[in-house]
């Protein structure tokens, strides 16, 4: 089970009781740092790594939002207030330029913790994921061989590669195609083999843009491509392979 750190910023003691206790319910969770100040809790965190804050609003010199506006990493955070009302406009601000999870009363905290827990885990999910692709592609190539209208393709934007003869056709992310002369041999000698996978003899899939797929099928979107019998195991385990590579283990497909 996945361990993560929390700490809580709050001027009020029984609020730091409060959450520790709610949290005791899951125990993958550790709190490693509890303050009464935003300034000190701020200094802590300059060389310190935490995944989830608690965060009051009303607290002397530098209130929640002001930390929030120093704070300098990338750090998801709980606000719990006791005057939702008064600050529900200047919090749903941060929910753009923040890592600001949710937003609520301190006296509803316990209510709707398991939807906080589940938010958090989800999303904490899609940043490793985020950042596992960033890792696995930071040497790879970005852009396609040819351009556009003089303008490079990036990789990214293609959502799969269909090979007519020795013509390409990319199919983009906005719907538009642009056409090359290549062979499917010079194409593959270039795409990362970590988000590009060919399954079948005309086309290859942006592995990255999948939606879906069954022992069967592979779908981007409302595209649907299907696998013809004596390639379906060694295409879906390949991608399987690739997937997990990318997001970590695949508990169900």
């Amino acid at each position: 089970m996945k361990k993560f750190t929390y700490t809580i910023i709050d001027d009020e003691f029984p609020s730091h009781l409060s959450v520790k206790h709610q949290l005791k319910k899951y125990s993958n969770y550790q709190c490693i740092g509890t303050f009464y100040e935003s300034e000190k809790a701020l200094t802590y965190l300059q060389d310190h790594d935490v995944d989830l804050i608690f965060l009051d609003i009303e607290m002397p010199n530098m209130n929640g939002f002001q930390f929030l506006e120093a704070l300098k990493k990338n750090i998801f955070v709980v606000i719990l207030t006791s005057y939702p009302e008064k600050y529900s406009l200047s919090a749903h601000n941060f929910y753009l330029d923040r890592d600001l999870l949710f937003y609520t009363n301190k006296a509803q905290f316990s209510y709707y913790l398991p939807k906080i827990v589940e938010h958090f885990e989800r999303m904490y999910s899609e940043r490793e994921a985020i950042d596992r692709i960033g890792l696995i592609t930071k040497s790879e190539i970005t852009t396609f061989p040819k351009k556009a209208n003089k303008e490079n393709i990036q990789l990214a934007d293609i959502l799969f590669i269909t090979v007519i003869g020795h013509h390409l056709v990319l199919k983009m992310n906005d719907d538009k195609e642009f056409i090359f002369r290549m062979n499917l041999k010079e194409l593959m000698s270039f795409l990362p083999a970590s988000t590009f996978l060919l399954i079948s003899r005309n086309t290859v899939v942006n592995i990255v843009k999948i939606t879906s797929f069954s022992d069967t099928t592979i779908s981007i979107n409302e595209h649907h491509f299907f696998l013809s019998t004596p390639k379906q195991k060694r295409v879906i385990e390949t991608l399987k392979t690739q997937l997990s590579k990318l997001y970590g283990s695949l508990s169900t497909v």
